[in-house]
C-alpha cells in the first residue's frame, strides 16, 4: 500500500469543539489520542521494541496478570479471520497477540459506538475462539481467548465501573469456564478516579488515564507522574510523543477525525429529511434521498444506502453499488475497496489491483 496521503481541509474551530465534546479529544495538543485507531496501532504494533514492552504491560495490566501468571511474551498473528466462503463475512482485529503459553488477546480500541456493541464483541471473541486449528474432536485443545475492549463511551450501566469482566456462569453466577473472556474498559468512567493518588491507582487505571487524558493539557501533571511510575506507559508515551511530531501522521490522524465525526454527525443529526433510529423494525437514516439500513436480525434480507444515485449494499447476497451507470461487485471485494479508500489509498492503484476502471473507483469514493 502507497504511504501517499490526501490533505483534507484544515479543522475549523466548530469541528475542533465538537470533536472535544464528543471524543474528549482536543485537537489542537501537542499529542495525538491513542483512542483514534490509527495512532493506538501505531502505538502497539510497530516494528519497535518499545511498541512490544507497552503491549505486554498493557496486558498484564489489563488481564490482571502477576507473577507466574504473567505473559513473558507473544507475537502478533494474523489480525484476520478468513472470510466465509458462505457467509462472505470477514472479521478484522485491532490487535491480536498468541501468548508464549498458547492462549490469546485481541485488544479492540473503539472511539465510539452504541449498544450492538456487545454483541458484536460477543461476535468477535467467538470468530476467534472457533479459528483455532484442532485435529477431529480434540476440544481440550483449545486454549483460552480474550478480547480487551476499551471504549470511549460507556456501554454498561449495570454493572458499571471502569473494567467488567465477562465469562461462561449459569443464571447464580457458577462459572462454566473463562475460556471466552470478554473485558469492557469504559473510559469515561477514568472521571471518578482522577482525583487519586497516582500511588493508590491500579495498573487498569493509569493505563485508561492515559488513553483518555494525554491530550489534555491540564491533566499533563498527573500524566506524567503515571508514565514515571509504569514503564510499558512510558515506552508508550515514548512512542506517541514521536509520532506526533510527524506531519503525515498528523495529516492521517485528523482525516480520521474528520471521519469518524461525520459518520456519528449523520446518525446524530440527520440530514433535511431527518433520521429514525432504532425500533425493532429497523433503522432509516435520512440524506437528500434517504438511507435504509435493514433490521440487524434481517441483514441477509440486504441493506439499502440512498444518494441522489442510489447505492444498494447486500450481505449475504452480495452487493451492487449503484452509480449513474451502475456498479455490481462482490461484498468482501467492495469492503477491501472501502477500507483501501478510508486509507487514502491511490485510486489509480485499487483499480490496478481489483481490475476496475478507475472512473468506477472515483464514483465509489464519492460515496464515501
Amino acid at each position: 500500500m502507497s504511504d501517499k496521503t490526501i490533505e483534507m481541509p484544515g479543522l475549523n474551530s466548530a469541528l475542533k469543539l465538537k470533536i472535544k465534546e464528543w471524543y474528549g479529544i482536543d485537537i489542537d495538543s501537542d499529542l495525538f489520542s491513542p483512542m483514534v485507531d490509527y495512532i493506538f496501532k501505531r502505538i502497539f504494533i510497530a516494528d519497535d521494541a518499545r511498541s512490544k514492552i507497552a503491549l505486554l504491560d498493557l496486558l498484564n495490566s489489563m488481564l490482571e496478570l502477576e507473577g507466574a501468571g504473567k505473559i513473558v511474551d507473544f507475537v502478533i498473528i494474523n489480525q484476520e479471520i478468513p472470510v466465509d466462503a458462505k457467509k462472505h463475512k470477514k472479521t478484522v482485529f485491532d490487535i491480536r497477540v498468541k501468548f508464549n503459553n498458547g492462549q490469546q488477546a485481541i485488544v479492540e480500541m473503539q472511539l465510539s459506538g452504541a449498544a450492538s456493541f456487545k454483541k458484536r464483541a460477543q461476535f468477535i471473541i467467538s470468530k476467534a475462539y472457533s479459528s483455532q486449528e484442532i485435529s477431529g474432536e480434540e476440544y481440550d485443545k483449545l486454549q483460552k481467548c480474550y478480547l480487551i475492549c476499551i471504549i470511549n463511551f460507556t456501554l454498561l450501566k449495570d454493572p458499571g465501573g471502569l473494567v467488567t469482566n465477562y465469562r461462561f456462569r449459569d443464571k447464580e453466577g457458577r462459572e462454566l469456564t473463562d475460556d471466552e473472556t470478554i473485558l469492557f474498559v469504559q473510559l469515561p468512567e477514568v472521571d471518578k478516579i482522577l482525583d487519586k493518588p497516582v500511588e493508590t491507582m491500579t495498573p487498569q487505571e493509569m493505563w485508561s488515564v492515559f488513553f483518555r487524558y494525554i491530550t489534555d493539557k491540564s491533566k499533563r501533571a498527573k500524566l506524567e507522574s503515571i508514565i514515571a511510575k509504569r514503564e510499558g506507559i512510558k515506552m508508550g508515551a515514548s512512542v506517541l510523543y514521536e509520532i506526533s511530531q510527524d506531519e503525515k501522521t498528523r495529516i492521517q490522524y485528523e482525516n480520521e477525525l474528520i471521519y469518524e465525526l461525520d459518520v456519528n454527525s449523520r446518525i446524530s443529526e440527520g440530514r433535511e429529511e431527518g433520521i429514525i433510529i432504532g425500533r425493532g423494525e429497523g433503522i432509516i437514516i435520512g440524506t437528500e434521498k434517504g438511507i435504509i439500513i435493514g433490521r440487524e436480525e434481517g441483514r441477509e434480507e440486504g441493506i439499502i444506502i440512498g444518494t441522489e444515485k442510489g447505492i444498494t449494499i447486500g450481505t449475504e447476497k452480495g452487493i451492487i453499488i449503484g452509480t449513474e451507470k451502475g456498479i455490481a461487485i462482490g461484498f468482501d471485494t467492495a469492503l477491501q475497496i472501502f477500507e483501501a479508500l478510508k486509507a487514502q489509498t491511490p485510486v489509480d492503484e485499487i483499480a490496478v489491483k481489483y481490475c476496475l476502471p478507475v472512473e468506477q473507483i472515483e464514483r465509489i469514493k464519492s460515496t464515501l
